[in-house]
């Protein structure tokens, strides 16, 4: 009866242990932050959810953390790094945007079979204010029926597989993202990223989409290479104002007028060579990056 006893105020301990760190974890989660839940499964593509997940991360206001459809422990496609998921499907906190990466098909069939992982996708879903798939991360939405009546995208192996599978879908060739209300999809793999900076745009503003460009020195982004269901086209001003950035950038060097870069804010050295004459003035900069985002978008760090 003692040993009895003993071993039910064991497993009383270890179950309100396991309950209390749920609770911790969920309570790091800050109130008013965009909160990012990003799918994971065995076989997942691991650029698929890392490279959103670096560009959430680094955005202001951006809560990233992982939800596995099995157990956390998850290894990646071709067995290249095993990752612990922060929650599970029972446990994990409603998200605002849901991430659904992508993988082979070998990988992404037992996530579409999972009745469980599939409910979850769906009832969350309707709380949130995004869903975005990446590369074949299309298809695990295609079977939530999120696809149905939209414009959509993914790999481009994938896309006529894709089309013949949802009949009532428009998938999109030749674009980085396709954005359909609250559905994003991209895509494949780098794509991702793409897609993620756009969600970055359209929430926080360009300056803060560009800001996470810089941090991760990823200069391919190149918004209007996305496609936004019934937005209106660039217009040609706004076309020759870009292509004619590069042009800008030949300027001839002059010395800045104060010594901090206005576009992250970094005090600049007296050597440094990096500058911009805009309307009468003078910017300097401590790098290449930080000259290229004012040159391309002053007007959106004169105004501050």
């Amino acid at each position: 009866m003692k040993y009895k006893n003993l071993l039910i105020f064991l497993l009383l301990t270890v179950a309100a242990s396991c309950k209390q760190k749920t609770e911790t974890k969920r309570a790091t989660l800050k109130n008013g932050n965009t909160h990012v839940a990003i799918l994971l499964y065995p076989g997942v593509e691991l650029l698929d959810f890392s490279g959103p997940a670096e560009v959430f991360s680094n955005a202001k206001g951006f809560e990233v953390y992982t939800v596995s459809t099995g157990g956390k422990n998850i290894t990646t496609k071709n067995s290249t790094l095993k990752v612990t998921a922060d929650y599970t499907l029972q446990d994990a906190p409603q998200p605002d945007i849901i991430v659904v990466p992508g993988g082979p098909m070998t990988a992404i069939n037992p996530v579409t079979a999972n009745v469980k992982t599939m409910d979850w996708i769906k009832q969350a879903s309707h709380k949130t204010q995004l869903i975005m798939s990446v590369c074949t991360g299309a298809e695990i939405l295609g079977k939530a029926g999120l696809l149905e009546n939209k414009s959509a995208t993914t790999h481009q192996s994938a896309l006529d597989t894709l089309q013949s599978l949802y009949k009532n879908t428009r998938f999109v060739k030749d674009v980085r993202f396709v954005e359909d209300g609250k559905l994003l999809t991209t895509a494949g793999v780098s794509a991702g990223i793409d897609g993620a900076l756009h969600v970055v745009q359209k929430l926080k503003g360009l300056k803060e989409a560009l800001f996470v460009t810089l941090v991760m020195q990823y200069d391919k982004w190149k918004p209007e290479e996305g496609l936004i269901a019934n937005a209106k086209p660039m217009t040609g001003m706004q076309s020759a104002d870009r292509s004619s950035m590069e042009e800008k950038m030949q300027q001839k060097e002059v010395l800045p007028a104060d010594g901090k870069d206005i576009v992250c804010g970094m005090p600049l050295m007296k050597s440094s060579k990096y500058t911009y004459q805009y309307k009468g003035k003078v910017y300097g900069f401590c790098s290449p990056g930080c000259k290229k985002l004012f040159v391309t978008h002053p007007e959106l760090y004169v105004s501050k």
